[in-house]
């Protein structure tokens, strides 16, 4: 009795760390933090829609990560602070993307929306399949 209990909870711990080791394909990683001393910001007048105020302050945010040489640039809104903090989400991804490659969130993302889409088709051509051998059963039933 008390050597099925201590087996037990050898099982039981086992299991737990097995499951700590492996995440779930459905939880999402968080982005790696950027180190502020790999990255050079520079700050560019803006251009396009927007009026005088785009074309006359440098609102456009121009980030470079030192280590990799990728440039991300940032124009969406007329403020400063906002392209900083959208430059940066869009530096995290494209490094994301640079070091992990096939694992990392856009490319699981796009998989995953090919995967759905391959099932969806195969759904939609078994159903026409379906109807198709449903069609022809009936139409040799009304020949007999």
């Amino acid at each position: 009795d008390l050597r099925e209990r201590i087996l037990l909870q050898i099982y039981q711990l086992i299991s737990k760390i097995e499951n700590e080791k492996r995440p779930s394909k459905n939880q999402n990683q968080p982005l790696q933090l950027l180190n502020e001393d790999e990255i050079t910001e520079s700050f560019v007048r803006g251009s396009g829609s927007g009026g005088q105020k785009i074309n006359k302050t440098s609102n456009r945010v121009i980030l470079v990560h030192l280590p990799t040489q990728i440039r991300v640039e940032c124009q969406e809104t007329r403020s400063l602070q906002q392209n900083r903090k959208i430059a940066r989400k869009r530096l995290q991804i494209k490094l994301d993307q640079h070091f992990n490659g096939v694992s990392s969130r856009v490319e699981m993302k796009t998989a995953k929306k090919i995967s759905k889409k391959a099932k969806a088709k195969a759904r939609n051509k078994a159903r026409q399949r379906k109807k198709k051998e449903a069609i022809m059963n009936s139409n040799d039933s009304d020949d007999n």
